[in-house]
């Protein structure tokens, strides 16, 4: 639990600023080599915090037999300080370094990225989803990072408890009843009372916050705080959720949260697709005992990109391995072998009818997750937005808890990002 917690919600807190890169390299492989047959030859170095990239080195070794990759992975609450480290002293990098969705902004414009559109990268990622894409580009504009999936979210449920407290297990009638706000409140109203006080719709008002992080407008525009006045909506809505026991209060990846996943506490749990590693499937157990639904909104949770070191030496061969995990071929066999939702658009159309995952039984998984990442808002990566948009959850769940007058939290709210970012207006 805590190794997830710290890749998804690590936040470091780097005080220095970024330098120029060292004029001194001490990464320890061979210059990479193509011969006339097409043969990519050569050794590559890269640090990651997920696992998952052994299965990639090795299907990208299948592929190009006469190439080695060496996977360096280090724990998620460590792996941005020592990415750093390395970085700003040019020794011992890796040639190409994974990044967290919730920092990557600041290394990705940096001198040390690669400018991957200079190599061609615009044509890897001109069929992803829009907002895969454009997590992967600089202030300029530029491709600096590729991830290989789009980590979106759904509405989760055990078949056997949707049919007892929603009456289907068909995850198109389900969306239909959940997809919007006020939909939702009234279902979790309804289920809370059947159940006198022992089921709840959903784990916890904050799934508002998930649903909704990408979904409005950036926080920080020409230095200039902006809160997006829908932030205001969903506030009230958030209240009305927490005072009338729609949720129940279970915050997402408690301990708490995890049971109730596989205990039938909470109908509806907003997962991210990767997530399903917190499902019990001892003994195969949990084949065929859940289904998807779409969420009011489109969401996504997470995310690894891949950068390459732009002093290393073997860039050749770090492009043909970003180029790899951008390909249908990889993508498709991570959908298989993980359920992994891919970044391609043309990974889902080729899955949407077909593809099935023993957990979701006879249900097109691919379906739900399609239909909501189209919409989701293409938007760059920048320094403020994670760190501001996490000081809004905190200050927003306690007026939440206590009750508070939305003026009163906008105006905490304001106070917190002064100080944390004294060189941005703030009304």
């Amino acid at each position: 639990m805590k190794k997830w917690l710290s890749i998804l919600f690590a936040s470091v807190l780097i005080l220095s600023l970024f330098a120029g890169c060292s004029k001194n390299d001490e990464t320890a492989s061979s210059t990479p080599k193509k011969n006339n047959d097409n043969k990519v030859e050569g050794k590559l170095t890269i640090w990651t915090f997920f696992g998952q990239v052994k299965d990639m080195a090795a299907e990208f070794e299948k592929k190009y037999p006469d190439a080695q990759v060496d996977v360096k992975i280090f724990p998620g609450d460590q792996y941005q300080t020592k990415l750093l480290n390395v970085l700003q002293t040019g020794k011992g990098v890796p040639d190409i370094f994974d990044l967290e969705r919730g920092y990557m902004a600041k290394f990705i414009n940096s001198n040390y990225a690669v400018n991957l559109s200079d190599l061609g990268a615009e044509d890897l990622v001109k069929d992803y989803v829009p907002y895969v894409q454009a997590l992967g580009r600089d202030a300029k504009g530029d491709i600096k990072a590729i991830s290989d999936h789009s980590s979106p979210g759904g509405f989760w449920y055990i078949k056997e408890n949707a049919k007892k407290y929603l009456g289907t297990d068909d995850p198109e009638k389900i969306s239909e009843m959940v997809d919007s706000y006020d939909k939702i409140i009234a279902l979790g109203e309804k289920v809370n009372k059947d159940s006198n006080g022992t089921v709840h719709l959903i784990s916890h008002y904050g799934d508002i916050y998930n649903m909704e992080a990408y979904n409005t407008k950036p926080w920080v525009k020409d230095g200039k705080l902006t809160i997006d006045p829908a932030w205001k909506k969903n506030y009230e809505i958030q209240k009305e959720i927490f005072n009338n026991n729609v949720d129940a209060k279970l915050e997402f990846f408690s301990a708490g949260w995890g049971n109730a996943i596989n205990d039938g506490s909470v109908i509806l749990t907003a997962m991210p697709a990767w997530a399903g590693f917190m499902v019990d499937n001892k003994d195969n157990k949990a084949n065929n005992k859940f289904g998807v639904a779409r969420t009011p909104k489109g969401f996504y949770m997470g995310g690894t990109y891949r950068s390459i070191y732009e002093k290393s030496p073997n860039k050749n061969l770090a492009y043909k391995f970003i180029e790899f995990i951008a390909s249908k071929e990889w993508q498709q066999h991570n959908l298989e072998a993980t359920g992994n939702m891919p970044g391609l658009l043309t990974v889902y159309k080729d899955n949407l009818d077909t593809f099935k995952a023993p957990m979701f039984g006879d249900q097109n998984v691919l379906k739900p997750y399609y239909e909501t990442v189209k919409d989701i808002p293409a938007y760059k990566p920048d320094k403020y937005g994670e760190e501001v948009l996490s000081k809004w959850r905190k200050v927003a769940g306690e007026g939440v808890k206590n009750n508070a007058d939305i003026n009163e939290v906008i105006k905490n709210f304001k106070k917190e990002v002064k100080n944390t970012f004294p060189e941005l207006k703030v009304d």
